[in-house]
């Protein structure tokens, strides 16, 4: 296993694809703080008139945590959905797959290995995403000479975790269809039609069917459940905000069953299809 995983990190350290996100995460991260900045001193510049629509206390680093959440989705979600077909589907394209299967180890352990890659992959833009976000509230702090201080690190840790599990989740939704369709260009065409049209059609038709009375089905649904969890982390800076329907809890569940069981739906086409 040790093996397989330093081998499938090997491959993907320098991977143009990887490195490309990381950077995308950071510009857009360096992006909404700037915009958000710009429109919370300019109030004048919006429909708001004299009333800002962006509280500049949002935008200081006790704050940062709740402020990089809307980073998930969809943005986040999208590309996670993409490096996950690119990560499962483009070794089909390159003719490794049979290479890495006519060699030890077996099937299952080489998916776990890979499983695990990808998993720190995400990790990293979670990481890049938090890292940049504090740089940028240091940013704002200084030429706004406020003072610095930084949230509790339980609520930092769950943050990272709450980043982490949402991208993971959605970037299992491209690995297994990249298995499945043994391509990364038809895996992340569905996989990104999904998440940003056919969910939300789906969530708007069934809540729309007897006036909502089977709104607990699209409570089950992918994203709104990482809605719900980014939504989760606020304060009384944003404003008031209405009650989530969906617990954090409930939320974290249904994620984690998601992200399980795509992984061994994948690991179940791997084992029992022929690779050619």
């Amino acid at each position: 296993m040790i093996a397989t995983i330093k081998s499938e990190w090997r491959k993907s350290r320098l991977r143009p694809a990887f490195l490309i996100a990381a950077g995308i995460m950071a510009g857009i991260t360096i992006l909404i703080y700037g915009v958000n900045w710009y429109l919370a001193l300019h109030p004048l510049a919006t429909r708001g008139g004299d009333r800002a629509i962006v509280n500049l206390a949002t935008l200081y680093p006790d704050q940062f945590v709740n402020n990089v959440m809307g980073a998930a989705f969809p943005i986040g979600a999208a590309m996670a959905i993409v490096l996950g077909a690119l990560f499962a589907g483009s070794e089909y394209g390159w003719g490794t797959v049979k290479t890495m299967f006519t060699q030890r180890p077996g099937r299952l352990t080489v998916w776990l290995g890979r499983m695990v890659v990808f998993g720190l992959w995400m990790l990293i833009l979670t990481v890049v995403l938090f890292a940049v976000g504090a740089a940028s509230s240091v940013v704002v702090a200084f030429f706004q000479g406020h003072a610095i201080s930084w949230p509790a690190a339980i609520d930092l840790a769950k943050g990272i975790g709450a980043i982490w599990l949402v991208l993971m989740v959605n970037g299992s939704i491209g690995l297994a269809l990249g298995v499945l369709i043994r391509q990364p260009a038809a895996a992340l065409g569905i996989g990104l039609t999904y998440v940003l049209a056919v969910e939300v059609l789906a969530v708007r038709i069934i809540n729309l069917i007897n006036n909502g009375q089977y709104k607990n089905v699209t409570e089950q649904f992918v994203n709104q459940n990482a809605n719900a969890l980014t939504g989760s982390f606020t304060s009384p800076a944003f404003g008031v905000a209405n009650p989530p329907a969906i617990s954090a809890d409930h939320a974290v569940l249904v994620l984690f069953a998601y992200g399980i069981g795509l992984a061994i739906v994948a690991a179940g086409a791997l084992r029992l299809r022929d690779v050619t």
